[in-house]
């Protein structure tokens, strides 16, 4: 179906909100058309530079790969209004379960209202090897409804990929539909997007990111995106992009479990949109006790700190939420990479994440 024509042809006054969209949206390609974006407020804030980075659920929707460096099961929640219309409602949800085998994750978006709604329903599979190299596809539902005129559906095919270069520098690349899905009668095409990019890590707490995107319908996009960590517990973002030229800002709250970002982001005729988005980690990991940890704890208030360049796997095991698994990645990283010259650099291991590190801080020290 020509959504245009469609929507030219009603009489209907509740498609006025609609006409609007239509006209203003569609043309520079935000939030329409099942095209798969930024759906949480932290790469919304970072520009949408995202590609090169992905390690949070929502990666589903702009890397899918990535979300296979998570080590355990996680929940994205993400909202928002752009420039302030209701009937642009805009929400998703992203959760993420790792297993042995490979990372199985869904993701839902729902965009508009009841007179013009955008469903998606993607369910994704992703793998890593070597510790190095992610690799993940998408299959993707999509569904168009309009009041009083009908639906239609189709389905997509995402794919991308993510290589640690080095501790730090990543590369990643993401394409969405690549069957090239149509959806209505008319057979219009569904858009067709190609996006790579980096992620550098130049100093401990700082993340660069550029991304070159690229939709088959419109010109070239420069990303560019950039996030800092204050205090282990702040993260202060910035961002912006090129078609349309946007200026993005914004900063999460970081927790042991859980992650709340805020984001705004400005457009140059239609004002600005607010962003917020909930992070969880679902699977809590048991506290260590004095009894669970061999000569690692002596004492209530007195503990003995592990080196961890030097230390064994049956030593690493006795940190707070590290396992086998988790131990000997250390241990073959520390063999590929060398010595930890910081103890960031433990975030470049699969399964590392920020509050995972926050949490054996206490225990741990570089010699």
């Amino acid at each position: 179906m020509r959504i245009k024509e469609l929507i030219l042809s009603s009489n209907s006054k509740n498609y006025l909100p609609v006409a609007l969209f239509v006209f203003l949206l569609i043309p520079i390609h935000i939030y329409a058309s099942f095209e798969l974006s930024g759906n949480s407020a932290r790469s919304q804030a970072m520009g949408q530079a995202y590609v090169g980075l992905a390690n949070t659920p929502d990666a589903i929707f702009m890397n899918c790969s990535g979300v296979a460096q998570l080590s355990d099961m996680n929940l994205s929640i993400y909202y928002t209004r752009p420039f302030g219309m209701k009937e642009l409602n805009y929400g998703s949800l992203a959760a993420i379960v790792p297993t042995s085998i490979a990372s199985f994750g869904a993701g839902l978006i729902s965009f508009g209202n009841e007179t013009y709604r955008e469903q998606s329903l993607i369910v994704t599979i992703n793998r890593s090897a070597k510790q190095n190299f992610y690799y993940g596809l998408n299959l993707h539902y999509m569904k168009l409804q309009i009041s009083d005129y009908g639906s239609d559906f189709s389905f997509g095919i995402d794919a991308g990929f993510l290589i640690k270069m080095t501790p730090k520098f990543n590369w990643g690349f993401f394409a969405s539909n690549l069957n090239r899905t149509k959806i209505g009668r008319a057979n219009d095409s569904l858009p067709q997007t190609f996006c790579t990019g980096i992620a550098i890590f130049p100093v401990s707490d700082l993340i660069l990111n550029l991304d070159i995107f690229k939709d088959s319908m419109f010109p070239v996009e420069l990303r560019c995106g950039m996030e800092y960590l204050l205090f282990n517990r702040i993260a202060l973002r910035t961002g912006f992009t090129t078609e349309p030229a946007q200026f993005c800002a914004g900063f999460g709250f970081l927790f042991s479990l859980s992650e709340v970002n805020y984001a705004v982001t400005t457009h140059p005729n239609l004002g600005l949109t607010h962003h917020l988005s909930l992070q969880l980690q679902l699977k809590k990991r048991k506290e260590p006790t004095a009894k669970s940890i061999d000569k690692l704890i002596v004492e209530p208030e007195f503990i003995l700190k592990l080196n961890i360049n030097t230390a064994t796997q049956k030593q690493l095991q006795q940190l707070p939420g590290i396992g086998a698994v988790l131990a000997q990645r250390i241990i073959e990283y520390r063999n590929q990479v060398g010595n930890f010259k910081t103890l960031e650099e433990l975030c470049k291991i699969k399964g590392f994440s920020k509050a995972k590190l926050q949490r054996i801080m206490p225990y741990i020290i570089l010699e």
